[in-house]
């Protein structure tokens, strides 16, 4: 099924799902920074979620957790068994959702295309537009029938720590630091050459995407539009947000995200340095 777009409407979901559509599978993919937010996603999730939604942690669920970096993006097969386990095929449409607290569902979009599977969409304005229009929440925990995900890995979208090295010296590749502030100055420092658009910053007050029209404003403001982007943060989450604004403002080709973003960055140089020593 497609969705049109990166993004779909709370309506459109909501008519989606009055209709029983067994093609669509929600996903809730909320989580919080700490120590910037200290809200437990599992409880959240229990609370209430959109009706049908499965609940599905970046950090967990499919992340690879054999990796030194945590968060970093699982294997394909271990990512293939995490959706087939939720319900979601190669013929399910993927509707991702946060609270806009950080853009979690955003790196659910990333993955999934990353692994080949097209048919996913971020709900604009998260689950908070769909408590403020009065729509309903569940405490339910869904139990769908098991999907035939195949994961089909794809370079495009992905990054390496190899990849970025790579441009320090390569004008034709634009990196862009998408950490947002607070971790940007605990961090103190960035890749060299980076240009600064935090994904969260690409939502307006309600919580929605802004126009097509206004991200694409801002990216040509704030970048040099290079042949080819790539984009990172801290842990590979707020990139995948910027990633996301990208799409929407028509100027996703040749953009990928960095997975291991800052945290590799760092942790490479510390471990190059004392073996120099």
């Amino acid at each position: 099924m497609a969705t049109g777009g990166p993004l779909v409407s709370t309506a459109w979901l909501a008519e989606r799902l009055d209709a029983g559509d067994g093609d669509v599978r929600v996903v809730d993919c909320r989580w919080y920074l700490k120590p910037f937010d200290m809200r437990d996603p599992d409880a959240e999730y229990a609370t209430g979620h959109i009706p049908g939604a499965v609940h599905l942690r970046w950090d967990t669920h499919w992340a690879d957790p054999d990796h030194p970096i945590p968060g970093m993006l699982a294997q394909p097969e271990a990512f293939a068994e995490t959706m087939a386990a939720a319900g979601i095929g190669d013929r399910t449409t993927v509707v991702a959702y946060d609270d806009g607290h950080v853009t979690v569902a955003a790196r659910l979009w990333w993955a999934l295309r990353v692994y080949g599977h097209e048919a996913v969409a971020v709900l604009d304005g998260g689950i908070g537009r769909w408590i403020t229009e009065g729509r309903p929440l569940s405490t339910e925990v869904p139990s769908w029938p098991r999907g035939d995900f195949a994961a089909r890995p794809r370079s495009a979208a992905y990054a390496t720590h190899a990849d970025v090295a790579d441009a320090l010296d390569d004008p034709s590749v634009g990196l862009v630091d998408c950490r947002m502030e607070p971790a940007r100055a605990e961090d103190g420092a960035m890749i060299p050459g980076s240009a600064y658009l935090p994904g969260i910053e690409f939502q307006d007050a309600q919580g929605l995407m802004r126009s097509p029209e206004s991200c694409r404003e801002t990216i040509l403001a704030a970048t040099d539009r290079s042949a080819r982007t790539i984009l990172y943060c801290r842990g590979g989450v707020g990139a995948c947000g910027t990633a996301l604004a990208y799409e929407v403002a028509g100027l996703g080709d040749g953009v990928s995200v960095y997975d291991g973003s800052w945290s590799e960055w760092v942790t490479v140089a510390e471990d190059s340095q004392k073996e120099s020593l």
